[in-house]
């Protein structure tokens, strides 16, 4: 992902001012910062980064960075969104914004107070696919909701069995539900209410860790009352990723719509018969990029801001209190006196 990140960030089109010019040619990268210098290093000489940044605030000191890109451990995540908000800069970071609450409402308020973008990086509200599914959702072509399910079952791949299999920011719940949690939230532009989960097996950390990496969730929406069902793995290989959503007078699906493998597809299903729906292509990773540098300039919010990386991540430490303790989970509502923009 890292990679395509750099090709987004220094692909992207020219802005223009208020008075129609083209006030901005191009986007650049000016440094990286890791708590691994050698891999920083690395990374640096690979896509031709030209600073290496041993310490963050000497990063976040340069007076020509102005968006500040987080993709570390997610550990790190709340404190590195903190620093850089503190030091003026907006900041697109990828989920979760943190590992508690209390750090993701301080990061969603922070940028707030001091009139930032903060942007939660859910890249699949840019596919094209689901984009397209929430706006048929809208126009009632498949009739009254009925319920739906989203399948975000992939195999981690042996590269990225590391911390992704350990405790304190690993887990499929932090790594693929918090992102069928956020699709939930866009597609349908309702909330949740509740949430059961289950933990089925674990066999890639060999019983020795306590996160998750099969999962089942029935989550209940707020206003509508419509449950659907999640299921996210690291362990199911060959199956194609999908989101389903049920109604009274036909379906629509979505697939290889989490997933950068194939080209995403929409499905119109009525009276038996199932017709692919035109989608336009689109690279996400720039798209998201794009949105997100409109928003820095006042035009328009990014994909995700800080109040769906609250509101997600919510729902997802309810189903690790849904595991724990075995029944269903009430989520209480959560205060936003911020704006969120997300469900309109």
């Amino acid at each position: 992902m890292a990679g395509r990140m750099v090709r987004a960030i220094r692909d992207q089109h020219p802005l223009s001012d208020a008075g129609g010019q083209s006030a901005v040619t191009h986007s650049r990268i000016i440094g990286i910062f890791s708590h691994n210098e050698h891999r920083a290093r690395q990374f640096a000489v690979d896509q031709a980064v030209p600073q290496v940044y041993v310490n963050l605030a000497d990063l976040l000191a340069h007076p020509d960075i102005h968006c500040v890109y987080i993709s570390s451990h997610p550990r790190h995540h709340a404190q590195a969104v903190m620093a850089a908000l503190a030091a003026g800069k907006h900041v697109l970071c990828e989920p979760p914004l943190a590992l508690t609450l209390d750090d993701a409402q301080t990061a969603a308020h922070t940028a707030l107070s001091r009139g930032l973008a903060l942007g939660v990086n859910y890249l699949r509200r840019a596919d094209p696919a689901l984009r397209a599914l929430r706006e048929q959702i809208a126009d009632g072509a498949i009739g009254d909701l009925l319920g739906g399910r989203i399948s975000n079952a992939i195999a981690l791949r042996p590269a990225l069995q590391t911390w992704r299999l350990r405790p304190g920011g690993g887990g499929v719940l932090l790594d693929r539900t918090l992102h069928s949690v956020d699709l939930i939230r866009y597609l349908l532009r309702d909330e949740a209410a509740a949430i059961h989960a289950l933990s089925t097996q674990q066999i890639l950390a060999g019983g020795e860790s306590a996160v998750e990496e099969d999962v089942v969730s029935h989550l209940t929406l707020r206003r509508s009352g419509l449950v659907f069902q999640l299921h996210d793995s690291f362990l199911v290989p060959h199956t194609p990723t999908a989101v389903e959503i049920y109604g009274s007078a036909g379906m629509l699906v979505a697939r290889h719509c989490l997933t950068d493998d194939y080209p995403s597809e929409l499905h119109l299903i009525r009276h038996g018969y199932s017709s692919a729906l035109p989608l336009f292509t689109t690279d996400l990773y720039q798209r998201s990029v794009q949105i997100f540098a409109e928003a820095v300039r006042g035009q328009g919010v990014p994909l995700a801001g800080g109040a769906d990386g609250v509101q997600s991540l919510a729902v997802v430490l309810a189903a690790q209190e849904a595991i724990r303790r075995k029944r269903q989970i009430t989520l209480a509502p959560t205060p936003r006196p911020w704006v969120d923009r997300s469900l309109t």
